[in-house]
């Protein structure tokens, strides 16, 4: 509690008033707020763990979307907060970087260890939609559930939140994390309960449109472009209902994603994107927002962004720290790993040990931070205010 306080406070002292981002703007923001603040002044451990009624181990089915650095992440920091807890023992520390972890080399890690008396992962039970197919997920996971061989699907992402709803289900308890609009997904029926008896998801909406709002005051754009694959992913709503109450433009592009991981398909789809890229940069904006999971390897991104550059267009990132490491110039993030960890953790706790998913609150906002590039910022002649510099989490000046 104490920690999470002052990052909070040294974050309000350290931003000008007009940040919008770090003063709470709506009663959502501020329920949120409230919400992760009793949560760390409740918190202790008040849900050990527990073996199944039967005194066997709880089997988590784990559903991701492909090799993605930020969903990763999550992963990583949940791990770790479940070995803190105790639900996971682990001699020693994850040999993972939080910054570059593949999700299901993680969850293999996992499945060839004794954890101990409470939770076990297997590799048949761990799915990447766009690598192993939809229809072959489908059919395996069902297959599982049927068995009673599943005791909690764990989903990492819009998709597979979307996906674990198509599977003939009404016992197995879901829970949804790192999704930006669940109830626009229609995952959930509401943002503070999901309206579903066997369904949790991790709500922190309202923070995009102050994301937004962010980066407008910060660096005036007319017109903004973003790519997308799905609104709710991206986004969208919120980013148009900031673009309305502020009267700039977003040029938007819907593309297909990657839905199949061969050299070929993957090729095809950077050289699309390149395209929309030079095709977004004809439509006259002056400012592109990198949506989440369009550029999805990391190695890519300095080459990709490139075109922005050239035409003096500055790159905006709505996830995904590495982004502006790679050469975006700023991120102030919409989610934190490590600090929704402990709360992810718990609700984990409190579906394994009982409760009832719908019935948990999902609403929990983290203090975001700032990274900026440096480099870029010279590069787009764009002086960096002494604010900002003080407020920055981190500085990359490469």
């Amino acid at each position: 509690m104490k920690k999470w306080t002052v990052v909070f406070l040294c974050l309000l002292m350290l931003f000008p008033a007009g940040v919008y981002l770090f003063a709470a703007r709506t009663s959502g923001d501020e329920e949120g707020m409230r919400g992760a603040e009793e949560f760390f002044k409740a918190r202790e451990n008040t849900n050990p763990p527990a073996a199944r009624s039967d005194g066997g181990k709880h089997r988590i089915a784990y559903v991701d979307i492909d090799p993605y650095p930020a969903s990763g992440e999550m992963l990583y920091y949940l791990i770790r907060e479940l070995m803190s807890t105790g639900w996971i023992r682990l001699d020693g520390e994850l040999p993972f970087d939080p910054d570059n972890t593949d999700a299901r080399e993680l969850i293999g890690y996992l499945a060839d260890r004794d954890l101990g008396d409470y939770v076990e992962f297997s590799r048949e039970a761990c799915y990447y939609l766009a690598v192993d197919g939809e229809e072959a997920s489908r059919e395996s996971l069902q297959g599982l559930l049927d068995g009673g061989e599943v005791d909690l699907i764990f989903c990492n992402g819009t998709w597979p939140g979307t996906f674990a709803m198509t599977l003939e289900n009404e016992d197995v308890p879901v829970m949804v994390y790192f999704c930006v609009d669940p109830v626009g997904a229609g995952i959930s029926l509401s943002d503070q309960y999901s309206g579903r008896k066997n369904v949790w998801c991790h709500v922190n909406y309202s923070v995009y449109s102050n994301q937004i709002q962010f980066y407008y005051d910060n660096y005036p754009f007319t017109n903004i472009g973003m790519i997308y694959y799905d609104e709710n992913v991206a986004a969208m709503r919120a980013y148009r209902q900031a673009a309305r109450e502020n009267g700039f433009v977003i040029t938007e592009k819907k593309i297909e994603t990657l839905t199949d991981a061969s050299p070929e398909s993957t090729q095809r789809y950077y050289e699309m994107l390149a395209q929309v890229f030079e095709e977004l940069c004809g439509d006259g904006i002056d400012g592109f927002m990198l949506n989440t999971d369009i550029i999805k390897d990391e190695s890519r991104i300095r080459g990709m962004l490139e075109v922005f550059y050239e035409r003096g267009i500055p790159v905006f990132v709505q996830n995904g720290e590495y982004y502006v490491e790679n050469g975006a110039l700023m991120v102030v993030t919409a989610s934190d790993a490590r600090e929704q960890a402990p709360f992810v953790a718990d609700v984990f706790a409190r579906i394994l040990n009982g409760e009832k998913p719908g019935q948990i609150n999902q609403i929990f906002i983290t203090p975001p931070y700032l990274s900026i590039n440096l480099a870029v910022a010279d590069r787009l002649h764009y002086k960096v205010g002494e604010e900002l510099i003080l407020s920055a989490e981190k500085l990359y000046t490469k």
